[in-house]
């Protein structure tokens, strides 16, 4: 391991001299037993989500998935020790990089999987990657992001661990002997960690670079570069890798701590998904340019997840102050994808030209609502179709569009107990709490231009909503 680290080092000094803002990011994923299928899907998409936060951050990003255990998913018979599986090589390509599935189970151990990743990225042969990539071919800053629920040490070699199998003493340098090494060459890690065991968050936490707003617990390591600083690139999530309603900004926040745009432009935009293209809801976001910048177009693209196709969508959005622009989609709005042959899931990207210094720019953005994988259907369920016009009878809003005022009228018999108005963003704009209202006056006016959700929500906790464009 030593040899293999040395020429790392020279590697990684030579190809980082003269890279500035864009990084390689090594995506790490725990497939330990402790991490369920259903609690694998969660981190998939935070994973996902994260991954196009950095990739539109800097469009010289590169992204490697890497996922690592004890033994293969549904094999028992080469478990007991550590395995990786590299997705793919370094790639900015997001279709590349989001199209992968659970690889390994049994155990995780952290350390010596660092140890794999140091093979892979000096190209060592090493049959414990079982991948059919089995390098990594870094240029540019690294980075690791690693999503996990680990334990400090427990178990055997199909346990949970993340310091080294054969060092676990509390504070040991040797304990945490890769992850010092890969710090010594510049690299960074963000640990992502539902645990809540307090050596364990101490040992991750111990892990992740400077950085951040962590400033608790952590295990000490004088070997690392790191020791002493109080702030650490650590995020815990006590209840899981699912986001909830008031996290909205969980991915872009996160995002935003270990990459650098470089003062360029950037654009996002929320888009509420699960319907197909004949009951499309709207899109809205924001635009940000440099100044002296000049913004020349906005274009919207669906991007096929099961083949990576790309068609564009008519969009001609509507502006409104602090740089807003939302559009509302008509299903002819998607005639060049259904007439080139798109199927199923899709996800849309908007896209942002700009002209800058007299080159022209780009800059784009994947769609910042965090609790779906896919953003629309080009065909859609009977069923879903069925329930999308039970509830439209039990919620209406009129006139819609709207310059302002407007009326919620309820279904007889609804039982609504609250209503409640939230931008894109997420932000609420109006609550009020109802006792028996069939008919509710709301005045938008004072509010900017945009789509806004109506939520109801009754006495048995159902909620439901519609769109209020507001002109």
């Amino acid at each position: 391991m030593k040899k293999t680290f040395l020429f790392l080092f020279m590697a990684f000094m030579m190809s980082w001299s003269d890279l500035n803002a864009q990084s390689d990011y090594i995506i790490m994923l725990d497939n330990g037993n402790s991490t369920t299928n259903a609690e694998y899907a969660n981190m998939k998409r935070g994973a996902i989500k994260l991954m196009e936060e950095l990739l539109a951050c800097d469009r010289r990003n590169r992204i490697a998935v890497v996922q690592y255990g004890t033994g293969k998913y549904g094999d028992a018979s080469g478990a007991s020790k550590p395995l990786i599986y590299i997705e793919s090589d370094f790639t900015n390509d997001h279709f590349t990089a989001q199209n992968f599935e659970r690889r390994l189970d049994f155990g995780d151990l952290f350390h010596e999987s660092l140890g794999l990743i140091a093979n892979a990225l000096s190209g060592a042969a090493d049959p414990n990657i079982i991948s059919p990539q089995t390098t990594l071919n870094n240029s540019q800053p690294l980075k690791f992001v690693v999503f996990t629920d680990a334990e400090r040490n427990m178990g055997g070699l199909n346990g949970s661990y993340l310091v080294n199998y054969n060092n676990t003493n509390y504070s040991n340098p040797l304990a945490f002997d890769n992850a010092v090494k890969f710090k010594m060459m510049g690299a960074q890690f963000t640990m992502i960690h539902t645990n809540t065991n307090s050596a364990a968050v101490g040992a991750a936490a111990s892990i992740a670079s400077a950085g951040g707003a962590y400033t608790g617990a952590l295990e000490p390591n004088t070997s690392d570069p790191d020791f002493g600083t109080p702030s650490r690139l650590y995020y815990n999530r006590p209840n899981g890798f699912a986001v909830g309603q008031p996290e909205m900004d969980y991915w872009p926040n996160l995002a935003s701590n270990i990459c650098n745009t470089n003062g360029m432009g950037t654009v996002n935009f929320r888009y509420e998904p699960g319907e197909c293209i004949g009951t499309t809801s709207g899109i809205g976001g924001y635009y940000n340019l440099p100044a002296g910048a000049t913004l020349v177009s906005l274009r919207v693209e669906l991007v096929g997840l099961q083949n990576g196709t790309v068609f564009p969508v008519n969009f001609t959005p509507n502006f409104g102050p602090g740089n807003f622009y939302n559009y509302y989609f008509q299903p002819s709005d998607f005639d060049a994808a259904v007439n080139g042959g798109a199927t199923g899931e899709q996800k849309f990207r908007v896209s942002m030209v700009y002209l800058y210094n007299g080159n022209y720019e780009i800059a784009f953005a994947w769609n910042n609502y965090p609790f779906f994988d896919y953003d629309i259907l080009m065909k859609c369920p009977v069923l879903r179709a069925a329930k999308s016009q039970t509830e439209e009878k039990i919620l209406k809003l009129t006139p819609n569009p709207t310059t302002g005022q407007f009326k919620v009228i309820l279904k007889e018999g609804t039982g609504a107990r609250t209503l409640e108005i939230r931008d894109l963003i997420g932000n609420t704009v109006y609550n009020k709490i109802l006792r028996g209202e069939k008919e509710i006056e709301v005045d938008l006016s004072s509010r900017k231009e945009g789509i806004y959700i109506v939520n109801v929500t009754t006495d048995k906790n159902e909620t439901y909503s519609e769109k209020i464009i507001k002109k």
